[in-house]
């Protein structure tokens, strides 16, 4: 572990991650350059075009979810004391309610599924691409597709997203998890006809396990959270929409007036899709923070030290157990890393205990649920006023927080959660007031 300390511009940083401590950690690279990357506005493009292209099927498909055949979710006023200056403005972007599987990962799982029965359908001269996609959904296409599977190794939202697509078009779906993964996640997959394998050990360890199987079938398509270019395409459509809602609510995006977004990060696919996306909209006006558990800082670690996925939170003594339990990835996306190593403008960490106090404070003041992991998200203006120069952002600009999940929850465990927070906030509140 002593070598890792030699890759940390900063020595405490290494500390503060090794002891789990909360940690802000500003990008020295941070820039807007999107030439020479894996990915081009070529494939971005192309992405919103699919998306289009599958808008008649989703409608047909998911009727009261999408009826018009749009993943997409609101984007509504925050009012909380989150340490913002008074002429900023804060946002909540509610993937908590997204269609079909109430959470981020149907950006990307959804759009993998229907860009895989696209390919069968092509391949097999079942389609054309100038077609109604609705065919899809044709007797002679489900047929074909029940002859496909599709695999993935998840913590749960993207195995719900994945396993829930899957099941509408007649496909087989296998999702690999990690027996530590929330017991409600694994049967309401099982409840809705998807296979859930589970692992010892943990995420990484049922990814690899889930991808080894799926090599071996050739009819079975594995969805690879690690790796999978067009998983994180499907999230970058993101951007779009959300540049689309502050042009409707009269929200400029401007120099003096910034956008300033925090997005709940695990293996890194949804928030460096949306980072990606983001930095394609704005340029330099926007400034992207990834926000992670004290436990499981994969990204921060693999961007901080510049070693991406060659390095795993378990070098440095870190257990990657966390509460925020789609965020428990022990191992960052190197592609993800590659992508974004100049495009974030930093990360932040969290404990779990800090999850539950604004919560319950949005559960209070807005009457919404967001799973705890989202509420990492919610701490990022107290993570950014520790850094002088971070912390001018706070003074104004349009503050979003990306809610990455929730609607799904039980209410049982809603309960609990709430009041966990409710307990916490007994003590003298961690907020700052607005400034």
């Amino acid at each position: 572990m002593s070598a890792l300390k030699d890759h940390f511009q900063d020595a405490t940083l290494y500390d503060s991650i090794s002891s789990c401590k909360p940690i802000f950690w500003q990008n020295p690279q941070h820039n807007s350059e999107l030439a020479h990357l894996p990915l081009s506005v070529k494939d971005l493009n192309e992405a919103r075009e699919r998306w289009e292209r599958l808008a008649p099927l989703l409608s047909q498909l998911f009727p009261q979810d999408a009826p018009e055949g749009r993943i997409a979710s609101p984007l509504v006023p925050l009012s909380l004391p989150l340490g913002l200056g008074k002429s900023a403005r804060a946002l909540l972007k509610a993937d908590s309610d997204l269609p079909v599987c109430a959470s981020v990962k149907a950006r990307g799982g959804l759009y993998e599924v229907f860009a895989r029965a696209e390919q069968v359908a092509l391949e097999r001269g079942l389609l054309n691409r100038t077609d109604d996609y609705r065919q899809l959904a044709s007797p002679a296409l489900i047929e074909a597709l029940a002859e496909e599977e599709v695999a993935v190794g998840s913590t749960g939202n993207l195995g719900m997203s994945v396993g829930l697509a899957a099941a509408r078009l007649g496909m087989k779906a296998t999702v690999h998890m990690s027996t530590d993964a929330k017991e409600w996640k694994k049967q309401l997959l099982r409840s809705r006809g998807v296979c859930v394998v589970e692992h010892s050990g943990q995420y990484a360890e049922a990814v690899a396990a889930g991808r080894k199987l799926a090599d071996a079938n050739p009819h079975c398509h594995f969805i690879d959270d690690e790796q999978s270019k067009t998983l994180f395409l499907g999230y970058s459509a993101a951007a779009k929409e959300l540049k689309d809602q502050l042009d409707e609510q009269g929200i400029a995006v401007t120099p003096s007036e910034p956008l300033v977004v925090y997005i709940p990060c695990g293996v890194g696919g949804a928030p460096g899709g949306i980072c990606w996306g983001l930095k394609h909209q704005f340029g330099d006006n926007v400034y992207v923070y990834f926000a992670e558990p004290t436990h499981a800082p994969c990204v921060t670690v693999g961007l901080a030290t510049g070693l991406h996925d060659k390095v795993c939170v378990q070098d440095f003594g870190i257990d990657g157990k966390t509460e925020a339990d789609g965020l428990a990835v022990g191992r960052p996306s190197g592609l993800v890393c590659q992508v974004v190593a100049g495009l974030v403008a930093g990360t932040f960490t969290v404990d779990d205990e800090e999850l539950f106090e604004p919560l319950a404070e949005l559960m209070d003041t807005h009457g919404r649920f967001m799973e705890p992991s989202c509420c990492a998200a919610l701490l990022g203006p107290e993570r950014l006023a520790t850094h002088p120069q971070a912390s001018k952002q706070l003074q104004c600009g349009t503050h979003v927080f990306w809610a990455t999940g929730g609607a799904l929850v039980p209410e049982s465990e809603r309960d609990v959660f709430y009041q966990r927070g409710k307990v916490n906030r007994t003590a003298p509140s961690r907020h700052h007031s607005r400034m």
